[in-house]
């Protein structure tokens, strides 16, 4: 009874963990460039006790295996590009391609670190080092890097910012000339499991791990004026939802059937 006790709230516990994700999945359904989770399982290890006899004609291996319960053996970050929204906005990017990021750069404290995203929403702010232009940021404040890890900047005299088919952000300014603002730093990364949320949409490459190159970009890889949207399938986050609660109540009376068990061998006792 100690068993199924046992088995039933490690389980129990691990799958709170899975409707966590749920529930981060659900609410994260109308966030641009959000990456949904989804969860496996896989068993912990088995004990077998042999106390059963041998003799007779048993065709099945003597012993009582009994598990210990599962645990969530992965959280996946899916890859699957979301649907480009059209907004018509000259500073909105979306990214066709599920193994490509924006590169931007976080400073706190006088450090910096460049973090990955697939939110292409961005603005213009002033240039902390130069009060005659304007760079590119998100709406955290983190800067655009272009393909040389530099900020993007833009002249103070633009008009209108076009992205051509090469990936190189153009600015038209108001005497109508040209002034070129650098190409969009993208990078592909191997194997985006190994990356590390940093909260909301940005992730963290593992230090000592390489596995990302930069890509040369195009609009064959970046959508201007649109912004893609949330991979979550709502469906789909629904059926896993009720699916996790019928085995979280399952547990919940293996739980409650072992109690009962122990009460009535403690009656027994008196």
């Amino acid at each position: 009874m100690n068993i199924s006790s046992n088995i039933a709230s490690v389980t129990m516990g691990q799958l709170q963990s899975k409707l966590d994700t749920i529930s981060n999945n659900v609410s994260n359904s109308e966030t641009a460039g959000y990456k949904r989770r989804d969860v496996t399982f896989s068993d912990l290890l088995n004990q077998e006790y042999t106390n059963q006899p041998t003799e007779g004609n048993r065709l099945t291996p003597p012993g009582l295996r009994v598990g210990s319960g599962a645990k969530i053996a992965q959280t996946r970050l899916s890859n699957d590009p979301g649907i480009a929204m059209q907004t018509g906005r000259m500073l909105d990017f979306a990214l066709t391609n599920g193994y490509h990021f924006f590169q931007v750069e976080r400073n706190d404290n006088g450090g910096s670190e460049t973090r990955l995203t697939r939110e292409g929403a961005f603005f213009l702010t002033e240039n902390p080092n130069n009060d005659q232009e304007l760079v590119l940021a998100n709406e955290n404040g983190f800067y655009l890097l272009d393909n040389n890890g530099e900020r993007m900047t833009v002249p103070y005299t633009f008009e209108s910012l076009q992205m051509n088919s090469n990936g190189q952000l153009e600015a038209i300014l108001q005497d109508g000339t040209t002034a070129a603002i650098g190409e969009i730093g993208l990078v592909e990364v191997e194997k985006p499991q190994l990356l590390e949320a940093a909260g909301n949409t940005d992730f963290l490459m593992p230090d000592g791990d390489n596995r990302m190159q930069p890509i040369a970009a195009s609009d064959q890889f970046i959508q201007q004026g649109a912004l893609e949207g949330s991979n979550v399938d709502m469906a789909k986050e629904m059926s896993d939802l009720m699916l996790t609660q019928r085995h979280y109540q399952l547990n919940a009376r293996s739980l409650s059937i072992a109690d009962e068990m122990a009460g009535l061998v403690n009656g027994i006792r008196r």
